[in-house]
């Protein structure tokens, strides 16, 4: 009864974010304007509030299609020595970074078919810009801004430099913005009455052949050249597209990791989409549920995990449950412990200081009785295991006790060593060899034993020198214990 409460709970959460993204795209609240980059564009007429010249911060949406010289994105520089304030792709081929009054970017910060969040900003002089609110380093000389009675053009720049991709949020302010205000909104519809915001376009009118100026002050863009309304940027912060290209791939798996482990400073916007199960935490939960929608996994032919161990012996972890395990967080207790994973084919894992995360790329699962050898077990202060089906627990940590009382003599040992153990209760027994990472060698011994005191010899053969694990097992219980080879 109590798992159908759970999956009918799961269910809901389900049906809610779907409604979300219906009523919201159906309330027309998620529009831009394409604009093909041949001639068109939105035109807003001169007026003397948006003659800037010292002090102000233009920002937008964009979604790049083809990169070209000198694409427009806000441009009050439309006539011969006008010398107005603009926000355009760069001049340095292939033109996929960013130009503000002249002053630009290094190349190579944008992709095709992504959105970004661009903010420039005008500081007495001084230029800053920013893509996802993250500061970019400029170079060249900044241009002399003046007043002049040219209208605002958005998408599109001086001549025939025309901007080939979607925009959405323009705001023009006549103020510094610091970069703490840029990033606290950029995701976020403004109400229009902003201090110091001269115009603002949310482009969610989704039809027609105006832009309205949601300040009040009726700076209205008229759209030029037939560009065609489409998706604008929130829809694609839902359901796990963190790199905002509107597809649900590798990408997003690769950024939802580094967001999750500080290697990379996610928006707002972002950190929502990197919570695929709406829990309110990312880990590695939110890792598996993204590959199980990337790969379209089959999940009814997956066992779910309710249980879970991992088990310690000398230096060996081996982890254990109920269920097709799809990925891993490990939590250590500090940051410069050597851990080494022998992972199965068609699995990754990142670090970062005290957590690691190890996942399945392909749709494979952790092999039953994982094994892994860590400099210091005890520094393992937790283990959560994902599975599929949105299924997770804590795993019990379990020291393995000395039950066969192990021991190999001599050690080290060449060329062979007497092996020696203690059966309690009379079964089939299985000696195997691990090497120094915890990957399976082969198999020592395999075989029906009594209850008692027993020994063999063992001679390996065609094995290089080095340290090993023996693991001797049954069906309940399993010990290790390090050997050195010596050729």
């Amino acid at each position: 009864m109590y798992d159908n409460i759970i999956q009918s709970m799961k269910l809901i959460r389900k049906v809610i974010i779907l409604l979300i993204c219906t009523v919201y795209c159906l309330n027309g609240q998620d529009h831009s304007i394409n604009f093909d980059g041949n001639n068109d564009y939105v035109r807003i007429p001169d007026h003397s509030q948006l003659d800037l010249t010292e002090n102000y911060t233009l920002e937008a949406w964009i979604f790049p299609e083809t990169f070209s010289w000198l694409a427009g994105i806000i441009s009050k520089y439309q006539t011969n020595a006008a010398n107005g304030y603009l926000l355009r792709m760069t001049n340095q081929a292939p033109y996929n970074g960013l130009g503000f009054d002249e002053v630009v970017t290094s190349t190579g910060l944008l992709s095709a078919n992504q959105w970004y969040h661009v903010a420039a900003v005008n500081d007495e002089g001084e230029r800053r810009l920013y893509i996802n609110g993250v500061e970019q380093s400029l170079s060249g000389s900044p241009l002399n801004v003046t007043a002049n009675n040219n209208s605002i053009r958005i998408g599109s720049d001086y001549g025939s430099r025309y901007f080939d991709g979607r925009i959405d949020e323009v705001r023009i302010w006549d103020m510094v913005r610091e970069q703490d205000d840029i990033v606290s909104d950029m995701d976020t519809t403004l109400s229009g009455e902003e201090n110091g915001l001269v115009t603002y376009f949310t482009f969610n009118e989704g039809s027609g052949d105006t832009l309205y100026d949601q300040t009040g002050n009726g700076h209205h863009g008229l759209l030029m050249g037939g560009p065609s309304w489409a998706d604008g940027y929130t829809l694609s912060a839902l359901m796990g597209d963190i790199n905002f290209d509107e597809l649900l791939n590798i990408y997003d798996a690769v950024m939802l990791v580094a967001i999750m482990l500080d290697h990379e400073q996610g928006t707002e916007l972002q950190l929502s989409s990197c919570d695929t199960n709406q829990d309110g935490v990312i880990d590695i939960e939110d890792i598996v549920l993204l590959f199980e929608w990337i790969l379209e996994i089959d999940v009814g032919s997956r066992m779910e995990i309710s249980t879970g161990e991992y088990h310690i012996s000398e230096n060996m972890i081996t982890i254990l449950s109920d269920g097709d395990v799809a990925g891993f967080q490990i939590t250590l207790s500090g940051q410069n412990i050597d851990i080494d994973l022998p992972l199965p084919a068609g699995w990754s894992y990142d670090r970062s200081g005290r957590q690691i995360v190890a996942y399945g790329m392909d749709g494979s699962s952790l092999p039953d009785d994982f094994s892994f050898i860590i400099e210091d077990p005890e520094s393992v202060e937790n283990i959560k295991l994902a599975g599929w089906r949105e299924s997770s627990v804590d795993a019990k940590m379990v020291n393995v006790p000395n039950s066969f009382m192990l021991k190999t003599l001599p050690n080290p040992f060449n060329p062979g060593c007497n092996i020696s153990f203690k059966v309690n209760r009379s079964g089939n027994i299985e000696v195997s060899l691990f090497d120094v990472r915890g990957k399976y060698v082969q198999s020592i011994k395999n075989g029906q034993f009594m209850i008692g005191e027993q020994q063999f010899y063992w001679e390996p053969k065609s094995l290089s020198s080095g340290v090993y694990f023996i693991r001797i097992q049954d069906e309940k219980n399993f010990q290790y214990s390090k050997i050195l080879y010596l050729k």
